[in-house]
């Protein structure tokens, strides 16, 4: 028996709608975005990094959890010590309730810092509680009245609202970074600790050397190593800073000055 007219028609607009019901669903499941893609990176970044380099700063969409960060954000900035130890000091970090943006890169120095200041603010991605970990390539390369003035103009160019936790180098009188070139640095940080409020020195220099740690090539060191500084810079900032208010549900912190 053939079909109405009628019945023919309504087939077809239901088959019509069945096909663009699918084609939507699968338009919006593909334009969802990841975990991973929902986190703002900067797009900035190289997307090359060679063995140089670091993955893209993620500023997670997602907040961590846990006693005494309570989800506070934290930038850490540095030089192939950091580079060596992202993932540890990511980890580290989380685990204490942290929120960690990580910029490094090998070789770097305090006016490559800055530019990643700078860009940080552009991307209103500077927050409370910045990790200074950089140095060690000044002490190799640059004198020490330029050293002394990138120093302080990093402090002056995050601000006084904001905490600055600055990591002691630590030398192995190897590839032009002498015991020297050491001390005369931390020391530096140590002043800037004593002229500015904010300033908060992360005695790694002391804690290295007291703990044994051993260098594979005259700068960097042991896999072991590098898990021992990730977990003393996370101790050092739950130690230096009170536990932070957490953020409140659906509302965003105006950007600090």
């Amino acid at each position: 028996m053939n079909p109405h007219p009628g019945d023919t028609g309504r087939v077809k607009e239901r088959q019509a709608f069945s096909g663009l019901l699918v084609f939507m669903v699968a338009t919006a499941l593909l334009a969802a975005p990841s975990p991973a893609v929902a986190a703002e990176r900067d797009p900035a970044w190289p997307k090359y990094t060679g063995w140089q380099g670091c993955s893209a700063p993620v500023w997670s969409s997602t907040r961590a959890t846990g006693e005494p960060g309570r989800g506070a954000r934290v930038l850490v900035i540095g030089d192939s010590h950091i580079r060596n130890s992202a993932s540890e000091v990511k980890f580290q970090l989380k685990k204490s309730g942290w929120t960690p943006t990580v910029r490094c890169w090998g070789g770097k120095r305090l006016d490559w810092g800055r530019v990643q200041v700078a860009r940080a603010k552009k991307l209103n991605q500077l927050p409370e509680n910045v990790v200074i970990a950089l140095g060690t390539n000044d002490m190799r390369w640059i004198d020490r009245r330029v050293t002394r003035s990138r120093m302080a103009a990093l402090v002056d160019q995050i601000g006084s609202k904001r905490n600055i936790f600055w990591v002691e180098t630590f030398a192995g009188n190897a590839d032009r970074f002498s015991k020297s070139k050491q001390k005369w640095f931390n020391d530096e940080v140590r002043k800037l600790a004593r002229k500015h409020p904010n300033v908060r020195v992360v005695p790694w220099g002391s804690e290295a050397r007291s703990s044994g740690v051993r260098f594979v090539d005259g700068l960097h060191y042991r896999a072991v190593d590098y898990r021992l500084m990730a977990k003393f810079i996370a101790d050092e900032l739950n130690s230096l800073l009170p536990a932070a208010d957490p953020p409140a549900p659906g509302v965003v912190a105006p950007p600090i000055a």
